[in-house]
């Protein structure tokens, strides 16, 4: 039997440089990869920020003619001690002026966006906000975000959820959700059909209940994008998946979409 690995090899010259882009006090941390003026994809990593996969997409990307530059971390992209309702407005906002700033670094023609898990989250909302971008590509991502926010097992989440009930008095899911749903504007079901001028692409792992399936299908629906990647899995082991299996099928869809 011939022997395999799992782990490709790329150009040498795909080695990640860490930069900082920075707009008055507000900073973004980024590594990229290869100087292509052609084509670009940047990388919205998951919680925990840059990981593994994040970086074999980066090289991947590279050694396929690609600059990326990965978003590595940025000026308040956790408020580990907060809990107020607006707290999400915040995040997402912070999180979309880091991408429309990556976008603003570089001058290619085709820009593409890849995001797992919550950076799937920022790149749903990017999909509507960035009308420089010309197709995103999302792995774990959903809508509408209170739901999610409202309904995922992370803990985070969950303990959230019990800190804003003491607090606030809400007795049920359904009253946290009436109360949550007014503070979150960056939503991608809820900013118009910029996302209609992109090509969209989604990976969709059947059995989350991080991101819950339902709400990944939810944003499918209002999407309706070109690539649907399906795997019967949870969170996790969808996003694992996804590099270990179909991570070809991601880059054939950014190809795909600079032909369009």
């Amino acid at each position: 039997m011939m022997g395999c690995s799992l782990l490709p090899s790329f150009k040498n010259d795909c080695q990640p440089v860490q930069s900082q882009l920075v707009d008055g006090s507000f900073w973004v941390d980024i590594s990229k990869y290869g100087t292509s003026s052609a084509k670009s994809l940047i990388i919205v990593p998951p919680t925990g920020r840059t990981n593994y996969i994040d970086r074999r997409y980066a090289e991947k990307f590279c050694s396929a003619g690609y600059s990326v530059i990965i978003l590595d971390q940025w000026m308040g992209d956790t408020e580990p001690e907060s809990f107020d309702l607006g707290m999400h407005q915040r995040f997402y906002e912070r999180a979309d002026k880091s991408i429309a700033l990556a976008i603003g670094s570089t001058h290619s023609k085709f820009i593409g966006l890849l995001g797992t898990s919550v950076g799937a989250l920022h790149a749903g909302v990017a999909a509507s906000t960035q009308p420089q971008l010309n197709a995103v590509f999302i792995i774990t991502g959903g809508a509408m975000l209170a739901e999610i926010i409202v309904n995922s097992d992370q803990q985070a989440m969950i303990d959230l959820a019990k800190k804003r009930a003491q607090e606030y008095g809400y007795k049920n899911k359904e009253e946290y959700l009436k109360a949550l749903l007014p503070n979150i504007k960056l939503d991608p079901m809820l900013l118009g059909d910029g996302y209609k001028s992109k090509k969209l692409g989604m990976m969709i792992a059947l059995q989350d209940t991080t991101v819950p399936t339902e709400f990944q299908n939810k944003l499918a629906n209002y999407w309706k994008p070109s690539v649907v990647i399906q795997r019967s899995t949870g969170h996790f082991w969808g996003i694992v998946d996804t590099w270990l299996f179909d991570s070809e099928k991601v880059l054939d869809f950014f190809e795909s979409s600079l032909k369009n």
